[in-house]
């Protein structure tokens, strides 16, 4: 993950050899299985059966994952284990420390994203040590970690979409263009321009009955100006991507023009965010090429705390 909370990256030693990272990755996978045991524990009774269930699944993933990469400590003769990872790498496992699920309130979505996190960050994790690392055993066993979460993260972003329209009853907007057609981050970008504008101009035509809405609309256009220079470096979208959000601009002007009362005009904007988060999170998903992927993440987190705050006005 990018943004927030990765300054301590920067400061992290740089391992000497390939058995150290996959020391680390066995101390990461084997925290991740007794966390998420712990949480199944706390969870049996207060969470849905469903949840716990969930975690319980979860954590025999990584416990499986944990004796594949002792199984290939071992072959390789315990190479160079000579350092206790958590001593080596505190920063990594106080990062891993602010990701902690509430149990009271536990749904098989706040799970998944807690799972999806811990992905991301562990992703973010191997690909810095493998940008930086001046041995090229090192680089390839770091580079290796990462090409394994890749596919583990969008798997559990397949997994979390679905539970949160289960949680939510509600299907995908099937107006948007499909996550295939984002190829790069100037589709990623041309996309996302046509939703937080057309979202923009409903939300501040909704400020009169709805003043709540005022730091959503500033976060909105703030996130609407980023975008404005970063299609500068971007370049153009492709074609078939320009016919689809022509059509997505035509029917938010539709939507546009539709009356409601308060609490209709709410629930309406609310779906909206919904859809631009279950969008931005499908696109995270299916890309293919890691710039679309970190630009559609960190989409996905301001659309995620739009509505939040939305939900809770």
């Amino acid at each position: 993950m990018r943004g927030r909370g990765e300054g301590f990256l920067a400061e992290l030693p740089q391992p000497r050899t390939a058995g150290e990272v996959a020391a680390l990755a066995l101390a990461l996978e084997r925290e991740a299985e007794r966390r998420y045991l712990a949480f199944a524990e706390e969870a049996r009774g207060v969470a849905s059966p469903e949840a716990a269930a969930l975690l319980g699944a979860l954590a025999g993933d990584h416990g499986a994952r944990a004796g594949r990469l002792r199984a290939g400590l071992a072959q390789g003769g315990g190479e160079a284990v000579a350092q206790d990872p958590e001593a080596l790498w505190p920063q990594v496992f106080a990062e891993e420390e602010t990701a902690v699920c509430n149990r009271a309130d536990l749904t098989p979505y706040k799970v998944l994203a807690f799972a999806v996190a811990l992905a991301e960050r562990r992703f973010s994790l191997y690909s810095y040590l493998a940008a930086s690392a001046p041995d090229p055993e090192v680089r390839k066993s770091a580079e290796l970690r990462a090409a394994e979460e890749l596919p583990r993260a969008a798997e559990l972003r397949a997994r979390r979409r679905g539970a949160y329209r289960v949680e939510r009853r509600k299907p995908a907007a099937e107006t948007y263009p499909p996550p295939a057609l984002i190829d790069s981050p100037a589709d990623l970008i041309a996309a996302a321009l046509v939703i937080e504008d057309a979202l923009a101009r409903h939300l501040a035509e909704a400020m009169p009955a709805l003043p709540v809405l005022s730091f959503s609309l500033e976060a909105t256009r703030r996130q609407i100006e980023e975008l404005q220079r970063a299609r500068r470096a971007a370049g153009a979208p492709g074609g078939a991507l320009v016919e689809a959000l022509a059509r997505l601009a035509e029917a938010a002007a539709i939507r546009a023009r539709q009356t409601e009362d308060r609490a209709d005009l709410q629930r309406r904007l609310l779906t909206e965010c919904e859809n631009a988060f279950t969008f931005y999170d499908a696109v995270a998903g299916a890309a293919a090429k890691e710039a679309v992927l970190l630009k559609a993440q960190d989409l996905c987190r301001v659309a995620l705390e739009r509505v939040k705050r939305l939900a809770a006005a």
